[in-house]
């Protein structure tokens, strides 16, 4: 347990001093291998060789086309066919919202008092011609017209 701890320590040690690369190793009074970038006074400590990573290159990038463009048609493909899909169900949405508008819209007309949404009061013609305005606004916006 405790060596797995040493070596845990010296990894992200050495992980997080890149830069700087020196890495000294002794022993302390309790005898305990300790690791540390800078020695302490007083005390024999050897310097482990550790030479600097070079920074890691960029990932090449990931090849697109593979003979002669087949992959990005398929994917093009595929994205178009998902795209079709996402469009057929916002047009069913649509639909269904702008019924809904028209039928709220006739409801409002037909009723000469209606009930206050949320309350047993009826609506006031005020209030009535404002919800009538509303469902007038939500028919425009679902239905485009």
């Amino acid at each position: 347990m405790k060596s797995t701890l040493v070596w845990t320590f010296l990894l992200a040690l050495l992980a997080s001093s890149a830069a700087s690369a020196a890495v000294y190793v002794w022993k302390d009074e309790a005898g305990k291998t300790v690791y540390s970038d800078q020695p302490p006074p007083h005390v024999n400590a050897r310097r482990l060789n550790t030479p600097a990573q070079p920074a890691p290159a960029s990932a090449p990038a990931k090849e697109v086309k593979k003979a002669g463009g087949k992959d990005v048609d398929s994917e093009n493909a595929k994205v178009s066919a998902e795209n079709a899909k996402i469009a057929a169900a916002n047009a069913k949405i649509r639909e269904q919202n702008c019924k809904g508008a028209r039928d709220q819209l006739a409801s409002l007309q037909q009723n000469g008092r209606i009930r206050m949404p949320g309350s047993n009061a009826l609506a006031t013609d005020g209030q009535r011609n404002e919800l009538i305005a509303q469902a007038q606004s939500n028919v425009q916006t679902w239905c485009g017209k």
